[in-house]
């Protein structure tokens, strides 16, 4: 392979773009009604508001997941192909992958700034922090400082595992892990030229140590990195991979059933083989898509677009609703 087929990209550009939207909506849901019902003496367009935002972002999660598969058949598996030719350059690859995170989100992440020191000087501030401290990581939100060390940090590593999360932009953070992959997955690539990128797989995956250790509210932050990443791989491999329909056909349902046994016997953790199972009917449909050419409809077109903004909207929209709720 050289390059996605036509009708697939549209729909990759569908999907990530409804994924975008999906975990805006759940991250607004988290914020604004803090994962509770109304109260009693909330009005009835504030509960039908709350209604219809827990309805529409109720698969924020899943969207994720969704997103990590097409982003490692957009460019781990490209990758991967040209490794294989002996094509693939280092400067290239990474100086794209810089770019496209670089030129999209850096403007977004002076946006965010903004709306962040902005609300931390209005006047309700102290009330939002008080009524929303037990938030996911609450406290790392609203107490994160805004420094110039923090500012190089974010600019540099994209508020990833250790950078002071300055935006309270969880989202970001997730999403912005990305770019180690990108990194993870080309030094695999090049371990075969110089012992050296051993010592770089090494070093990310220490990382993901530290982000685990570091961890001492149970979300598993860094064993997270390292499952996503195998999910990552799971659209690297099926870009990378040309087999019958069958055959992908009979690991796909092969790979869902022996998830479900392993997790039902407890030795794979809820969240994993419900993630697992996500990135395995994703990768699926991928390569359905593939195999039937079907077109994507013309009145679904529009929606397509939203994947050229997915990775601006994930920057700003949590400080803007910070913003917002002071």
């Amino acid at each position: 392979k050289t390059e996605v087929p036509s009708a697939l990209s549209d729909w990759l550009d569908l999907v990530r773009g409804l994924a975008a939207i999906e975990v805006l909506l759940f991250h607004s849901y988290q914020l604004l009604f803090q994962e509770q019902l109304p109260a009693e003496s909330y009005g009835s367009v504030i509960v039908y508001a709350y209604s219809a935002l827990w309805s529409m972002s109720a698969h924020g999660p899943s969207a994720a997941i969704v997103f990590f598969v097409l982003s490692g058949y957009l460019v781990g598996g490209p990758a991967l192909v040209r490794a294989k030719t002996g094509k693939l350059n280092g400067l290239d690859y990474l100086s794209a992958r810089a770019a496209r995170l670089y030129v999209v989100l850096i403007p977004a992440l002076v946006v965010s700034l903004i709306f962040f020191v902005s609300a931390r000087h209005a006047s309700g501030w102290q009330v939002f922090v008080n009524t929303h401290q037990h938030l996911d990581q609450g406290s790392m939100i609203f107490t994160a400082g805004y420094g110039p060390a923090t500012a190089l940090c974010n600019v540099l590593f994209l508020q990833t595992i250790s950078c002071s999360m300055f935006a309270g932009n969880m989202a970001l953070w997730s999403l912005s892990n990305e770019f180690w992959y990108y990194l993870l997955i080309f030094a695999f690539l090049s371990v075969r030229r110089s012992s050296l990128w051993v010592l770089l797989v090494a070093v990310i995956f220490f990382l993901f140590a530290f982000a685990e250790h570091s961890d001492k509210l149970g979300y598993h932050t860094g064993l997270k990195f390292v499952f996503y990443f195998l999910i990552w791989s799971l659209g690297t491999v099926i870009y990378a991979i040309s087999a019958p329909i069958l055959l992908w056909s009979v690991l796909f349902v092969l790979g869902v059933v022996c998830t479900a046994i392993v997790a039902h016997a407890g030795l794979l953790a809820p969240w994993a083989a419900n993630d697992l199972i996500i990135g395995l009917a994703t990768a699926a449909a991928i390569v359905g898509v593939e195999f039937t050419k079907v077109e994507l409809p013309s009145f679904l077109r529009f929606g397509k677009e939203t994947a050229k903004w997915s990775f601006s909207l994930y920057a700003i929209h949590y400080p803007i609703l910070v913003f917002l709720n002071v």
